[in-house]
This record gives C-alpha cells, sequence and structure tokens, in this order.
C-alpha cells in the first residue's frame, strides 16, 4: 500500500528536475546557436572574401595587369586575419583546425602573387596561382559545407535530448494522473457507494487492499468513530428502557393497588352491614390504609 503524498511529492520532484533541466538545455541550445551562427558568419565571410580576391587576381591575369596581382596579396592579409579568428573558435573540433592549417597557405598564395612581376613565364606562373587560388577555394567551401552540417547536428542532438526531456514529463505526469485515478478516485467513488447502503453504520466501510495509504487511514478512522457511537447509543438506550419499564411497574404497582383497596372497601361495607366478626373488619380497615400507603408511595416515584 503506497502514500499518495509521498508519490506526489516524488512525481512533482522529478517533474521540477526535468524542467529545470529542459531549461538549461533551451538556454545552453540558445548560446550554442548563437555562437554556431558566429562560426557560419565568419566562414561565409571569408569564402565571400576569397572569391572577391580570387576574381580580382583572374581578372588581372587576363589583362595581364601584374600591379592588380600584387595589390591582391595585401587583401589576402585580412583573408588571413578572417580565418585566424575562426580557428581560435572553441567549438570547432581540433581536427578541423588542423587540417585548415594544413591545407590553406595564404602566406604561400601572397608570396606567389608578389613574385609574379619577376617571373620569367608569366603564363606558366599564371595558371600555377589560378591553380592554388581553385584550389583554395574549393577547400573553403567544403570546410563551410562540413562546419555547418557539424553544427546542425549539434544542434539536432540539444533538440532530442530536450524532446527526450519533455516526453518523460509527459509519461510521468500521465503515470501519476493513471496511478491517482485508480489508487484514488476509484476508492473514494467505493466509498461514496457505500455511504449510500443503510446498514453503513453496523458494518462499516470496507476499502482494497490496492488503495492508498490516506483512503485506509480515512476509511479506519470512520470505523473508529461508528464502534465508538454504538456504545454511547446503548448507554442512551438503557435509561429510556429502565424508565419505561419502571413506569409499567408503577402503573401495574397502582392498578393492583387500587383493586385491593377497592375489594377490600367492598368487603368492608359488607361487614358494616353485619353486627359479627369485628375482627375481620379491623383487618380489611388495616388492608385499605396500606393500600392507600402502597398508592401514595407508587405516584411519588
Amino acid at each position: 500500500m503506497y502514500s499518495l503524498k509521498k508519490t506526489g511529492y516524488l512525481a512533482f520532484a522529478s517533474v521540477a528536475c526535468l524542467l529545470v533541466f529542459v531549461v538549461l538545455l533551451g538556454i545552453r541550445q540558445y548560446q550554442l546557436t548563437g555562437q554556431y551562427n558566429k562560426i557560419i558568419t565568419q566562414s561565409e565571410e571569408s569564402i565571400f572574401q576569397f572569391a572577391a580576391i580570387r576574381e580580382q587576381i583572374t581578372a588581372s591575369l587576363i589583362e595581364k595587369n601584374w600591379d592588380k596581382v600584387v595589390a591582391a596579396s595585401r587583401d589576402l592579409k585580412d583573408l588571413n586575419s578572417t580565418l585566424v579568428r575562426l580557428q581560435e573558435n572553441d567549438l570547432i573540433p581540433a581536427e578541423y583546425k588542423l587540417d585548415m592549417a594544413k591545407q590553406v597557405d595564404l602566406s604561400g598564395l601572397a608570396i606567389s602573387s608578389k613574385n609574379i612581376i619577376a617571373a620569367e613565364d608569366k603564363i606558366a606562373y599564371s595558371l600555377n596561382l589560378q591553380r592554388q587560388t581553385r584550389t583554395l577555394a574549393d577547400y573553403l567551401q567544403q570546410f563551410d559545407r562540413i562546419i555547418v552540417s557539424q553544427m546542425r547536428a549539434k544542434l539536432v542532438h540539444f533538440q532530442t535530448i530536450m524532446i527526450g526531456a519533455l516526453g518523460t514529463i509527459i509519461c510521468i505526469i500521465s503515470f501519476s494522473l493513471i496511478l491517482l485515478y485508480q489508487k484514488t478516485l476509484l476508492p473514494l467513488v467505493h466509498l461514496s457507494e457505500q455511504a449510500r447502503e443503510k446498514d453503513i453504520l453496523a458494518d462499516g466501510f470496507t476499502y482494497s487492499i490496492d488503495s492508498c495509504t490516506e483512503i485506509a487511514e480515512l476509511a479506519e478512522t470512520v470505523n473508529g468513530l461508528l464502534q465508538n457511537r454504538q456504545p454511547e447509543n446503548a448507554a442512551n438506550e438503557s435509561p429510556k428502557k429502565y424508565d419505561e419499564q419502571l413506569a409499567a411497574i408503577i402503573n401495574e404497582g397502582t392498578n393492583l393497588s387500587n383493586g385491593i383497596i377497592n375489594y377490600a372497601q367492598l368487603l368492608s361495607d359488607s361487614f358494616q352491614d353485619t353486627t359479627g366478626n369485628i375482627e375481620g373488619k379491623n383487618i380489611l380497615e388495616k388492608i385499605i390504609s396500606a393500600g392507600e400507603r402502597i398508592a401514595t408511595i407508587l405516584k411519588k416515584i
């Protein structure tokens, strides 16, 4: 037999803890979403900057304007600063940072851009420079896709945990309601049905063994009060019965004494008509006197 109070406290504490856990997860997800958006923004900015630099270098190589190619090397410094800030973010896995450090060689690309003026075979040097920019552009795009998918996977993982916690909360609440219905509401309905019965004062309340402790204590307390009430009723009824019996005895005694007095009076009147048997007449007078005393005593009672 379980206690409804303890079960309610346990369910409330469990739901409260899970709700706090969900709130903390929500706060953490909000923080991670902001940080991931910052990483994605930096990655897209780096791709955009490099795309602009690549277009400038390509156009300069087509025009054979080597001074613009050298000027593009200065823009590579700003791009390098953006990539360094991106690599310093703690949310990016270490293996991605290491791979970026190996694949992205902006300093080498800047040196190649500056040295194109001194190159003897500028066409071959231009082709090599375009190949380097194309390789770097492909890597930055792949890195951006990987980072975005990685961030999305982490957010989905957090959302899965939150959904699981909310599902657990719903299960606990549903289980508590089912338990409350089976162990509390049904026994209360059973007790209310028993209260309508005529013999409930004599038989008392009964409850199922599956009822909660509070229902059992309530039924036992009411049954105890009913048992204590019956002796009091019996004690109250005893004086009434005694009074009724005493009144019956007094009434019967009064009737008998009146009958004796009447019979004695009739005999006494019959003796007045005759002159003999004076002793019998005295006895009758004593009987009448005793009968009157008895009637007087009974009236006082």
